[in-house]
């Protein structure tokens, strides 16, 4: 009996059903525990089409791994292949070369980090009052401090350094519930980027405890107090 799949995957393949149609599909292919992504169109007639999404080269730092958080970016490369071969009768290799040649015309060439902050903004605002409440509750100020790191002249090239750079520059208690919400809303901004153009190596690491940290136990507490003692 084959292994039921992961949640993010039946999400994501009911995502693309969604968005492009019964007959596209999505796998990891390859061996190892690092899969390349394979698009799948199955036509009316029968016949089907595949491609590989992203660097064929696992060496390559842009390689799109079959994993969750390549979820968002897979899906919206499939919608904007779909929209192609619908608008303009290419096949399925040729819709995704368009899409490359867009997307690297585009913001990886010259990456616009305030531009996508706004995109952003829009998109978590878009359930009217509701979302414009969540934001400045929750993400205006984490989001701020992300854009300052990425914009300013701390040197930051990739996703882990962004959020090692703002849990340094915004100290919190380790484990604590603001510290864990800075991290999860600024990972979730930098996911948002690479669903919208940014080099996959911006995406923030899967395990982001490295940066929440830790609460502090009772015991660990007192054995502090009492080294602080004179």
């Amino acid at each position: 009996m084959p292994d039921k799949a992961s949640k993010w995957i039946t999400s994501l393949r009911e995502g693309i059903r969604q968005e492009c149609g019964e007959g596209w599909m999505v796998r990891g292919i390859g061996k190892g525990l690092v899969q390349k992504v394979q698009l799948t169109v199955r036509f009316e007639d029968g016949n089907r089409t595949s491609i590989i999404l992203g660097p064929k080269a696992k060496s390559d730092p842009d390689f799109v791994p079959w994993v969750g958080t390549s979820a968002g970016w897979i899906l919206k490369i499939s919608a904007d292949i779909s929209l192609i071969m619908k608008s303009q009768g290419k096949d399925l290799a040729e819709a995704y070369e368009l899409v490359k040649q867009k997307n690297e015309s585009g913001l990886n060439t010259a990456l616009d980090w305030e531009q996508l902050a706004r995109k952003f903004k829009s998109h978590k605002t878009s359930n009217g009052k509701k979302g414009s409440r969540v934001w400045n509750r929750n993400y205006r100020t984490p989001i701020a401090r992300t854009l300052l790191i990425l914009t300013g002249e701390t040197s930051v090239s990739n996703g882990y350094s962004v959020l090692k750079t703002l849990v340094e520059h915004h100290e919190g208690k380790p484990g604590s519930t603001s510290q864990r919400l800075r991290v999860q809303y600024a990972a979730e901004f930098l996911r948002f980027a690479f669903k919208n153009g940014a080099n996959r190596s911006w995406l923030p690491p899967e395990n982001l405890n490295t940066f929440i940290g830790e609460k502090a136990t009772m015991d660990q507490l007192i054995e502090k107090g009492n080294k602080s003692e004179p």
